[in-house]
């Protein structure tokens, strides 16, 4: 029954026109889209998809910057986050113990992250106690050590001009004012902590930049030998 289709569907392929072809030979192909052109509609999403990309991917680096002072002194001496993807954080623990109970607290653990980053862009936390250890360095490394400085010991540490024009340069390109700065203050305290690290016998991974603290010799992130 046509009386059953719906109005503006019909309407709709009904006025839908094609420009005539210059010179009158080309069948009624759009002008426009021989030419070349893109919709500005398809420009102004394809603007705002990337804006919001990138402010995602921005998001979830402060998240794994802001993890230590949202989980604790406990936690912060005994995991590492790994990774962040499309709203899971992947953390190291160095304990199926230690893994199990930061399961247990992944609720409020991800309440605090997503407080910090004005959003809920954090979903999921899956913490794994895998991979990471070998043979006689798991009891090793399961001992508690510092692995950062104080934060006296922070504040004293000096980077070089251009490491803090780099790192500005990255937050520039954050619109929001506040993230942008939260984002700065974070990174340019990552910066300073690496260089305590290296000061201390942190080693670097070729193969991933990850550092391994001492007396290790596999890295903590990917496994490989350093």
């Amino acid at each position: 029954m046509t009386g059953s289709r719906r109005p503006g569907l019909q309407s709709r392929r009904r006025v839908r026109a094609v420009p005539p072809s210059e010179g009158g030979g080309q069948g009624g192909r759009n002008p426009l889209r021989r030419a070349g052109r893109i919709s500005p509609l398809s420009v102004a999403l394809e603007d705002l998809l990337s804006r919001r990309e990138a402010r995602v991917r921005a998001k979830e680096r402060l998240a794994a910057l802001v993890w230590r002072e949202c989980v604790g002194s406990f936690y912060a001496e005994r995991t590492q986050v790994t990774g962040i993807s499309r709203g899971i954080m992947y953390v190291w623990c160095n304990s199926p113990a230690l893994a199990h109970q930061l399961s247990l607290d992944g609720v409020e653990i991800i309440g605090r992250l997503n407080a910090e980053l004005a959003g809920q862009y954090i979903k999921e936390i899956r913490p794994s106690a895998t991979g990471r250890r070998r043979g006689q360095e798991a009891a090793e490394a399961s001992r508690p050590r510092r692995a950062s400085p104080t934060r006296r010991e922070l504040e004293a540490i000096r980077l070089p001009p251009d490491e803090v024009q780099a790192v500005e340069a990255e937050a520039a390109r954050i619109g929001d004012e506040g993230l942008r700065a939260r984002f700065l203050g974070a990174a340019l305290a990552q910066r300073r902590a690496q260089k305590w690290q290296r000061q201390h016998g942190y080693r670097s991974c070729e193969h991933c930049g990850w550092l391994t603290p001492p007396p290790l010799s596999h890295c903590t992130k990917c496994g490989r030998t350093l």
